[in-house]
């Protein structure tokens, strides 16, 4: 007979750690680009790096726990 082990931390907790973990990643990443643009300037690869940085945001927010 299979037991079900319950993780200790609640649905309501566990959303909001996902939600911490996407705005920290999100904010990371919008730092580095725009980081990466003051720098280099703009070209193809900022263009590059704001289509990844979407890509990322998008799908941390479709992964729910």
């Amino acid at each position: 007979m299979a037991r079900t082990v319950r993780h200790p931390r609640s649905r309501s907790r566990a959303v909001a750690h996902h939600n911490r973990q996407v705005a920290g990643v999100t904010g990371v990443l919008l730092l580095v680009v725009c980081l990466y643009s003051v720098a280099i300037g703009p070209n193809a690869w900022l263009w590059f790096g704001w289509a990844v940085l979407l890509l990322v945001c998008a799908a941390l927010f479709a992964v729910r726990p």
